[in-house]
């Protein structure tokens, strides 16, 4: 189904990692785990570091885009002024 691609093959490495790690962590937990814990500790602190870093940068691109807008709009149009030669009128109706 997946004949030469990097999906197999990242699967079969994985799959094997994990029961070769089960067996490692089964027989010699107590040398691992402080390893595989500060591993762990340390993604996780790159993980929000990179959140943080992702949400500064879409904020940046948040205010260039409407910026961007805002001097793309065309200038409201002014209402025409009222001429002083011609004089309002006013019609008053009564019934």
């Amino acid at each position: 189904m997946f004949k030469n691609s990097r999906f197999s093959t990242g699967f079969v490495i994985g799959f094997g990692a994990g029961f070769v790690s089960r067996d490692l962590m089964a027989s010699s937990g107590s040398v691992f785990r402080p390893l595989v814990k500060g591993f762990l500790k340390t993604g996780v602190a790159l993980a929000e570091k990179g959140r943080e870093s992702l949400a500064h940068v879409l904020e940046t691109v948040e205010d260039l885009l409407a910026e961007v807008r805002s001097e793309s709009k065309p200038a409201p149009a002014e209402p025409p002024a009222a001429s002083p030669a011609q004089p309002q009128v006013k019609i008053k109706v009564t019934q």
